[in-house]
């Protein structure tokens, strides 16, 4: 058997086991959700019954008292989880490997309608200007493309259309810092993930409105705030009718010492930035297959990363706890929302002014599938479903507004999707609502 099809092999065999493990989390589901249904059903008639027993003794009371305590009942049910929180240092509890998911309502609750910083500023402003920053590499027919998107533009909403196109020297800072200058009031970035990385990198900060047309292999952002990813002129339809948003940014710096990465430039990411196996993944993905076959690709690519061993590395959070783990990646998440449906981070928001952080350690393909499951479905509870087998892997999350992470061996790093260098320290921070975001107004990033 060659190299070629021992890959192959491999691949499939992840494949199905993945597959298995997302068949038996929506078995779960639909039990679960036939169990809450009894419950609900047998509480609705309890409560019905306690009204009228009570109506009868009282000789009629309000006609909307059921006598339920909904209050009573809720706090009964809450439990607080094992997260590490960066907020503040009295709010710092060690995670129990397999807690992560665990329901939490305050965290949930932070992001309230009164505070502004979490809310939507309503419908979008009429455009005057709108700039088009083209990665011409991600269309096989340019012009066509921009006469349908000048069509939608000057007929919805009657404005002035320009088009940027990025070069291999500059992927999109050039052109976006020139459309600023130029008067734009909406920069859109139509490309992959880093044309649209790098035209956020100029556009944070100021009041111009930034948007996608999404045309790359993840159109990690895009899916995360439901920017339709078919067709070019729905994408744009639904950015001129919606609504405007400040979105959080995350800045990553980098470097193979703690001084050089203190020194080092920031970079932008928008969604995931990552420290470990998904970088390697990243990298062991050619393009010409992700052209091809899409973001499936990244299976083939990750039969390496997976079969990986676990390394020594400490996290570092601002009121000045560390914690060391065994781990094969970690993940800052500014929104966690993967291509095929799922939700990698579920409390990832992009305007709550925090990264949410995964540290994930596993032994083989078994381990890996361990943490998939934990992932794909939080609400399993891994200790005791485990307990039968051996811990093949762990899996750790925190809420900060910064953090670091250092390990002795170096490391690939990917910024989203994009794979930067090796390093051995990270340093990551997220800057709220430094980004005005035009989205459709069906979406609802803080409650999506």
């Amino acid at each position: 058997m060659d190299q070629t099809s021992l890959v192959l092999g491999i691949a499939l065999v992840i494949a199905a086991l993945v597959g298995l493990v997302m068949l038996g989390v929506v078995l779960a589901r639909q039990a679960q959700h036939r169990r809450d249904i009894a419950a609900l059903r047998d509480e609705v008639r309890g409560a019905t019954r306690g009204g009228i027993a009570r109506q009868a003794r009282t000789g009629g009371a309000s006609r909307g008292d059921t006598g339920t305590d909904h209050s009573s009942r809720d706090g009964a049910a809450s439990a607080p989880s094992t997260r590490h929180d960066g907020a503040g240092a009295d709010e710092h509890a060690h995670p129990v490997a397999g807690d992560f998911g665990a329901p939490d309502d305050s965290f949930e609750d932070e992001a309230t309608e009164e505070d502004p910083q979490h809310r939507e500023t309503g419908t979008g402003k009429r455009l005057e200007k709108v700039a088009i920053v083209l990665n011409p590499s991600k269309f096989a027919d340019q012009d066509s493309f921009k006469q349908r998107i000048t069509e939608v533009i000057e007929r919805i909403e009657g404005a002035e259309v320009v088009f940027y196109e990025t070069t291999v020297e500059d992927p999109g800072r050039g052109m976006a810092r020139q459309a600023i200058t130029e008067g734009a009031d909406l920069v859109v970035a139509a490309g992959g993930d880093g044309t649209v990385r790098m035209v956020a990198s100029e556009l944070a900060g100021t009041d111009t409105l930034m948007s996608i047309i999404p045309a790359g292999t993840g159109n990690l952002l895009a899916r995360n705030v439901g920017i339709p990813l078919a067709d070019p002129a729905s994408a744009m339809i639904a950015i001129l009718t919606g609504q405007d948003r400040k979105a959080d940014v995350g800045w990553l710096r980098v470097g193979s010492s703690l001084a050089e990465a203190q020194s080092a430039r920031r970079q932008v990411f928008l969604v995931i930035a990552g420290f470990g196996a998904d970088a390697e993944m990243i990298r062991n993905t050619g393009e010409e297959m992700k052209k091809r076959i899409g973001w499936i690709a990244y299976v083939f690519g990750g039969v390496k990363s997976i079969l990986g061993r676990s390394i020594d590395i400490v996290v570092y959070l601002p009121d000045g706890s560390r914690y060391p783990h065994k781990a094969r990646t970690v993940l800052l998440g500014n929104v966690g929302k993967l291509p095929g449906g799922i939700t990698l981070m579920p409390d990832a928001a992009i305007d709550n002014g925090r990264l949410e952080v995964l540290v994930a350690g596993w032994r083989g393909a078994a381990g890996f599938s361990q943490v998939v499951t934990q992932i794909v479905n939080p609400n399993l509870a891994p200790r005791r479903r485990l307990s039968r087998g051996p811990r093949l892997s762990t899996l750790h999350a925190y809420h900060t507004t910064s953090i670091r992470v250092a390990t002795i061996k170096p490391q690939m790093v990917q910024l989203d999707g994009d794979t930067d260098v090796e390093a051995t320290h990270l340093i990551a921070e997220v800057d709220p609502g430094v980004l005005h975001l035009r989205v459709p107004v069906s979406t609802d990033p803080t409650r999506d």
